[in-house]
């Protein structure tokens, strides 16, 4: 009885002995951890890209805080196998032991039986991890070549190729993990089943609007209304595309702002796109009207609205600008200047010099713009055109009154 007594105390100190070493050991291990001045972890040329905010003293709270996490698993682990071996020296715990030992045995064997189970379904995952693996690379190099025209497909256009893939990438996934799925330990508990529906159920909650805009992006892709780059007219919003997803697509105007319109309002509404037409060889047709009044001999005012064209920088010569009579209302005539540009997006600039050179090509002629609407009585009044402009034997009328 007594010798079990000594065991037991020696096997007391032996413990009381490891936790002295244990708490030297990782004291040391701190010490070191604050003379650290430079990143060891993160200090590589791919990692410190991707952590580069760790610096050397974050580092070391990180370190320190996994030091303490793992002294406390090292000390729990030698408790928890120690204890029983302990406590069978004395007849009084030794049934104690006994139960500890059982407790620690029971999820061990379920570990180990669950994991003999586990070996034929792992084996399956397996084949199927490295099928879908596989495939998606042959599918990624084919789309590849697709979008770089080294191969064509009647009717396939190579903006299609990346998003194809992403869609058969996630739809692939999606069947690969619906196969493996009951082959997962535990797939089958209640548990699992309330989880899977309780997500299922606030997925569907929650991204009714996201699913939305997610077709809508892949109905435009495939309808190919736009690409990056260009310039666009969505709704009330004009500007460069500068990012397309599946969820939004994000335009910067002329102001320099930049609008995010989701996918379903751009579903729902026209686009029209000012670059598509731009390369080729006519370019795309900008226009603008100005009203003159039935005393101006038409000729004389379409020769000074195309002359005024043509002076327009990013105006094509050819073809020629040309001019429509739109309308004749009430107190003048609307002529419509139509004129050719291959720069789209610069509209508002082409748009600026055009309407100044219009003007200054009217006032040489001589011609007054009536707009916005001139309703007077010419009672002698000068020409509404600059002092230079008027010509030198020019009279001012009088009131003409038949008797």
């Amino acid at each position: 009885m007594v010798i079990e007594y000594v065991y037991f105390a020696i096997a007391l100190v032996g413990m009381l002995f490891f936790f002295f070493l244990l708490s030297k050991f990782f004291k040391w291990l701190q010490k070191k951890t604050d003379q650290l001045e430079r990143n060891i972890f993160f200090g590589g040329s791919k990692a410190a890209q991707f952590f580069r905010f760790i610096t050397p003293s974050r580092e070391r709270h990180i370190l320190k805080a996994l030091l303490r996490l793992l002294k406390i698993g090292v000390g729990l682990t030698f408790l928890v196998f120690y204890l029983p071996f302990l406590f069978s020296f004395i007849p009084q715990t030794k049934e104690y032991a006994d139960v500890v030992l059982g407790y620690i045995k029971k999820p061990l064997f379920f570990l180990y039986n669950g994991l003999l189970d586990f070996i034929p379904n792992l084996f399956f995952i397996i084949v199927i991890f490295f099928v879908t693996k596989y495939l998606l690379r042959f599918l990624k190099y084919v789309t590849g070549e697709l979008e770089k025209e080294a191969v064509r497909l009647d009717g396939f256009h190579a903006d299609w190729a990346r998003p194809t893939f992403n869609l058969l990438r996630v739809v692939i996934i999606a069947f690969a993990v619906i196969i493996v799925f009951p082959y997962i330990p535990g797939s089958d508990s209640p548990a699992f089943k309330g989880l899977s529906i309780f997500f299922g159920i606030l997925f569907s909650l929650g991204s009714t609007s996201a699913i939305s805009n997610i077709v809508a992006g892949i109905v435009i892709t495939y309808m190919r209304p736009f690409k990056i780059g260009d310039r666009v007219e969505i709704g009330n919003t004009i500007g460069d595309i500068t990012e397309r997803s599946l969820l939004v697509t994000r335009v910067k105007t002329i102001k320099n702002l930049d609008i995010t319109i989701p996918n379903s309002s751009i579903l729902g509404n026209h686009i029209v796109n000012f670059t598509t037409n731009a390369a080729e060889d006519v370019g795309i047709i900008l226009h603008t009207s100005v009203t003159i009044g039935y005393d101006v001999s038409s000729n004389k005012v379409l020769k000074a609205l195309i002359e005024g064209a043509k002076k327009t920088e990013l105006i094509l010569q050819e073809p020629s600008p040309f001019v429509l009579i739109k309308s004749l209302d009430d107190f003048y005539v609307n002529y419509e200047v139509n004129a050719y540009t291959k720069n789209p997006e610069k509209a508002a600039v082409i748009y600026s010099m055009l309407h100044d050179h219009l003007k200054n090509e009217l006032h040489n002629a001589g011609i007054e713009i009536l707009s916005p609407h001139y309703s007077a009585m010419r009672d002698g009044n000068v020409l509404t055109v600059p002092p230079e402009n008027i010509p030198e034997n020019y009279v001012i009328p009088g009131f003409k009154i038949q008797k």
